[in-house]
């Protein structure tokens, strides 16, 4: 990464995996996003490096005090925490939908389900960790939502203080190699189809709420879409997984939106490709003569141990369409299981 966008990385990160070391100058481990391990660890980086700028991604949804931290000390790439912890208010945002007549799914604030077809969401969450049809089961408190019957999507979008550029729509589903009945993050597709007239109601949505919330640099804005339209779920206001599917350069285009630069003839992927998590179907630890894949990424290191359901690597794949794409990760599935059964 360090040559890709012409300079020094230093990575903080909960798994420093071998993907992050390869890429980084340094890498330094910490247990959690939360800002007490988040400011030792940039104590030991400052003392080797100067810090120009911050870059983050996923994982800070329930510690918006760490991006307040974070900003406090260097310029960030990224919206600020003020947006972040505005964006995470679900009572206003689904205010705000109605208000902008923008469509939504039923929302409830009430403590009990209020009855069948309803799904409990935690208050923060990402991945669709602790969603769930029972609210005991998350353990955690949160809002109820009507369940639409329909295929979950997405849209990756850069936004600065003047326009809103569409990067493109997605294709989500869910981890269905754990369970069938789990709302975890199982994959994403990149230049999903869509009918134009939805493109140009969703391109609309998304320009809205961006100019309310004040939205800068890449953020998705997740929706589902069944036959009668679509319903828009969530924004996530930093880079998402979605953003690697569009090539290395996206990130470029993501700071100069903070740097007030230009950038021309920028790169952008046109190629379909595809993003899918693999989920431990049994408890494993990773040996030291694994050979991994070249489309493996997030690869863990020799030693990691892992619990059933607990994420292990990613699988990338890319081709001339849709059908293409899905047939490849499908064939790179059932290789890299092959492979983590003989060498776990």
């Amino acid at each position: 990464m360090s040559s890709q966008i012409g300079c020094d990385v230093v990575a903080i990160d909960c798994y420093a995996d071998v993907d992050t070391r390869q890429v980084a100058n340094q890498v330094f481990k910490v247990a959690s996003l939360a800002c007490p391990d988040i400011r030792a660890a940039v104590l030991e980086v400052r003392q080797s490096y100067v810090i120009d700028g911050i870059v983050y991604g996923s994982g800070l949804e329930s510690y918006p005090e760490t991006i307040e931290y974070l900003q406090a000390e260097w310029p960030l790439f990224g919206n600020s925490a003020e947006v972040f912890r505005k964006v995470q208010d679900k009572s206003y945002f689904f205010q705000l939908l109605a208000q902008l007549r923008i469509a939504h799914p039923a929302t409830s604030f009430a403590a009990s389900s209020p009855g069948d077809g309803w799904i409990f969401k935690p208050w923060c969450g990402e991945g669709g960790i602790g969603i769930t049809h029972n609210k005991a089961s998350a353990g955690v408190e949160g809002y109820w939502q009507r369940y639409i019957h329909g295929q979950a999507m997405s849209v990756l979008f850069l936004s600065s203080a003047t326009d809103v550029d569409v990067i493109g729509f997605n294709r989500q589903w869910c981890a269905t190699q754990i369970s069938e009945k789990n709302f975890l993050f199982g994959g994403i597709a990149s230049h999903a189809e869509l009918a134009a007239e939805t493109r140009c109601l969703i391109t609309e949505a998304v320009r809205k709420l961006s100019a309310a919330y004040r939205l800068c640099g890449l953020n998705t804005l997740d929706f589902m879409l069944d036959a009668n339209g679509f319903y828009v779920l969530e924004i996530n206001p930093r880079i998402s997984a979605s953003a690697q599917l569009y090539g290395s350069e996206l990130l470029l285009l993501h700071m100069a939106v903070f740097e007030a630069a230009e950038i021309s003839a920028l790169n952008i992927s046109g190629q379909p490709s595809a993003y899918q998590i693999v989920y431990a179907t049994k408890d494993c630890e990773i040996g030291a003569g694994l050979d991994w894949p070249d489309w493996v990424v997030d690869r863990p290191v020799a030693g990691s141990i892992f619990g059933v359901g607990q994420p292990i690597c990613s699988i990338i794949a890319t081709g001339k369409n849709s059908r293409q794409v899905a047939e490849q990760l499908e064939h790179r599935q059932a290789i890299l299981q092959t492979l983590l059964e003989s060498g776990c």
